[in-house]
C-alpha cells in the first residue's frame, strides 16, 4: 500500500517539476474528508438534553455522528485509495474519549489496508465545552491537549514525520523519495485560526528542503488560506498571505482544507485550494481526487450510510433512508433559524414564509457545492428585493454568494503540466 501511495502522490504535484516525458503513466485516487464532529457513543445517551442540543445546532447530524464515521471508513476502505486525509474538526467538543474512541476506528481500517493522516481543527484541543450528556443535564470531561493529541493520533501521521513543528502539531511526511505531505495546525493556543512567525520559518525550512531534494510537496490544514465566503474572522488563517506566498514561491499549487461546512474552491495566482465540505453536514460529502493520465481531478461522494445500515442489519427508519432524513434535518435547522432571523424585522407572515424557502433552497445548494441552478430560485429577483428591503446578515450572505451562481463546486480539475 504504501508502494502505491507514494507512486500517486509522486504524480499529484508534478506541477512545475518534471518534463511530460520523465512522468510515470499511473491513475492514483487519495481521498479527503473533513468536520466529522465525532461524539463517542460512551458520551451521551441521546436523552432530552443531548437532544435539544443537537435540534439547536448548525445543522450537525451528531446523533449519527458514529454510523456515518462508520460508513464513510468502510467506504474508503472499499475504495482501496491511496491513503485518506482527515483534516480536522475530528470532534464534535474535543473531548478525550471522542478522540480515543475515533482513533480506535482509523487503527481498524488502517489494518485493513486503509493509510490514514489526521489534523486537529479547532474543536479539537483545549475544548472547555467538553462533555458528556446524560438525561436532562450535561457533565465536564477531560478534553485533549495538543500533546494527548499527538499520543493518541500517533500511528496517523507523526510517528513518521520527518519533523514535527516545535511550535505547533504541523508536521512533515515522507510519502516516498519524491513526495512529502505538509499536513498543517493551525489551533494552538497562541495562535488559534492563525500561525505563528515561528511556524512561517519552519514552514519554509521543510519547503526549502524539499526543493533541494528534488521533492514535491502536498498541503492540507483545517482553516482556510483564501475567503471562500462572506466570513473572514475565525476561517482564514491570519498570516495566510505569508503561507500562499511561500506556496507559491516553492512551487506548491494544490491546498486541501475544510472549515466552512460548505463545499466551495477558489485559484488565485496558480494556488488553488479546495475546501471539503463537512461529513457531519447533509449531504455528508468527502472529496476524491484522481489523477488520470495528465489530468488532476477533483469530485466529491455522498456517503452511503443507507447500504452501510443494510449491510450491518439496522432497522431504523432513519439510517435506512439517510439521505431523506439528512436533508429534512438541515432544511429544518435553516428553516427556524432564519424565521427567526426575519420575525425581527418589518416583514409580514407570508414574506418570512417565501423569504425562508428560498434561504432553504440556497443554503442546500451552496452547502453541496451544486450552484448550477441558484438562479432559478428567484428568477424575477422578487425575493432578493424583499431582504434588500431591510439591512441584515442575509442580505450581506445574499450578495456574497451571487458570483457562485452557475457554479459547480463539487468538481475541479486542472493539468498537471
Amino acid at each position: 500500500m504504501k508502494k502505491l501511495l507514494s507512486c500517486c502522490l509522486a504524480l499529484l504535484l508534478l506541477y512545475t517539476v518534471l518534463p511530460r516525458s520523465a512522468r510515470a503513466e499511473q491513475d492514483c485516487t487519495l481521498l479527503t474528508a473533513t468536520d466529522p464532529h465525532f461524539v463517542a457513543p460512551g458520551l451521551t445517551d441521546h436523552g432530552a438534553y443531548f437532544t435539544a442540543l443537537t435540534e439547536s445546532s448548525d445543522g450537525k447530524l451528531m446523533r449519527c455522528s458514529e454510523e456515518i464515521m462508520d460508513a464513510f471508513l468502510a467506504e474508503a476502505v472499499a475504495a482501496e485509495p491511496e491513503a485518506l486525509l482527515l483534516t480536522g474538526d475530528l470532534t464534535f467538543n474535543g473531548a478525550l474519549q471522542s478522540h480515543t474512541a475515533l482513533a480506535a476506528k482509523l487503527h481498524e481500517a488502517e489494518e485493513r489496508g486503509l493509510r490514514v493522516y489526521v489534523l486537529p481543527g479547532n474543536h479539537d484541543l483545549d475544548n472547555p465545552n467538553a462533555a458528556s450528556f446524560s438525561g436532562e443535564s450535561f457533565t465536564r470531561v477531560a478534553y485533549a491537549t495538543a500533546e494527548n493529541f499527538r499520543r493518541i493520533y500517533a500511528d496517523f501521521g507523526f510517528d513518521e514525520a520527518l519533523s514535527i513543528d516545535p511550535d505547533s502539531l504541523s508536521y512533515v511526511a515522507a510519502l516516498n523519495g519524491d513526495t512529502r505531505l505538509l499536513m498543517l495546525d493551525f489551533n494552538t493556543r497562541h495562535d488559534p485560526c492563525g500561525i505563528s512567525e515561528k511556524s512561517l520559518e519552519w514552514v519554509e525550512a521543510q519547503l526549502k528542503d524539499a526543493r533541494d531534494a528534488g521533492v514535491r510537496m502536498l498541503a492540507a490544514g483545517h482553516q482556510n488560506l483564501f475567503q471562500l465566503t462572506m466570513f473572514r474572522a475565525g476561517y482564514v488563517i491570519q498570516n495566510a498571505e505569508k503561507l500562499a506566498a511561500l506556496f507559491r514561491e516553492y512551487g506548491v499549487t494544490l491546498y486541501l482544507s475544510g472549515h466552512l461546512h460548505c463545499q466551495h474552491w477558489k485559484t488565485e495566482e496558480g494556488l488553488t485550494e479546495i475546501a471539503t465540505s463537512a461529513l457531519s453536514v447533509s449531504p455528508c460529502q468527502y472529496g476524491i481526487l484522481k489523477v488520470t493520465g495528465e489530468t488532476l481531478h477533483y469530485e466529491t461522494k455522498e456517503t452511503d450510510v443507507t447500504a452501510w445500515a443494510k449491510a450491518q442489519g439496522r432497522t431504523e427508519k432513519d439510517l435506512l433512508d439517510f439521505r431523506t432524513y439528512a436533508a429534512d434535518f438541515f432544511d429544518s435547522r435553516n428553516r427556524q433559524s432564519t424565521a427567526e432571523t426575519l420575525s425581527l424585522f418589518a416583514f409580514t407572515p407570508e414574506e418570512i414564509g417565501r423569504m425562508t424557502e428560498y434561504i432553504i433552497k440556497l443554503n442546500r445548494a451552496y452547502f453541496s457545492g451544486d450552484m448550477r441552478d441558484a438562479a432559478s430560485f428567484d428568477p424575477d429577483g422578487e425575493i432578493a428585493a424583499l431582504f434588500d428591503r431591510s439591512a441584515n446578515l442575509y442580505t450581506v450572505y445574499l450578495k456574497s454568494v451571487r458570483p457562485d451562481y452557475g457554479m459547480d463546486f463539487r468538481k475541479w480539475n486542472s493539468s498537471i503540466n
